[in-house]
């Protein structure tokens, strides 16, 4: 890359690490052409993005992007997959993929807004359900106790109903 591009790339990666909510750094060296791009493809998928820019830079943008703890986690061959949205998107969909084609990459760490997280937190972070499915579970457990009031409160109106279409079917077989 020419000299004077790599300011452009430098701003271009901080604007992005600036945006994101969450990112995971990991291995890549080894692992097939076709493996990358069937991984770019799940990470689109997902709203994510799969960055591997040179160590020197990515410290540079992590820097001007005032994430300057991320700066000391870049050594050797390394890419990173962020995320804007949901902050276990990344950890998630990473881990899947590793898990499931088996290719040699490996989770290096990543970082939650302005924190590091170690290889192990990240794979936790991986675990936790979804945005959407908090939600549902949220609205579930409200739901629960409403219906069972529901219930309880029409369960004597029900009795007293029942009891009439009893006594009408009674008095019109006599």
């Amino acid at each position: 890359m020419k000299k004077e591009a790599k300011p452009g790339v430098v701003s271009a990666i901080s604007e992005v690490l600036g945006k994101s909510t969450a990112g995971v750094v990991t291995t890549y060296q080894g692992v097939p052409t076709t493996e990358i791009v069937n991984l770019r493809h799940k990470l689109r998928d997902a709203n994510l993005e799969f960055k591997v820019v040179k160590n020197t830079m990515m410290r540079r943008a992590a820097q001007e992007a005032e994430l300057d703890f991320l700066s000391t986690h870049f050594d050797g061959a390394n890419a990173v997959v962020l995320g804007y949205d949901d902050v276990s998107a990344p950890a998630r969909v990473l881990t899947q993929f590793i898990s499931s084609s088996g290719v040699g990459m490996t989770v290096r760490g990543g970082f939650l807004e302005d924190r590091w997280l170690s290889d192990g937190e990240v794979n936790i972070l991986a675990t936790l359900p979804t945005k959407g499915e908090l939600v549902a579970k949220v609205l579930g457990g409200l739901q629960g106790p409403i219906v069972g009031l529901v219930q309880a409160l029409s369960s004597p109106m029900l009795g007293i109903v029942y009891a009439l279409n009893a006594r009408i079917q009674q008095m019109e077989g006599n």
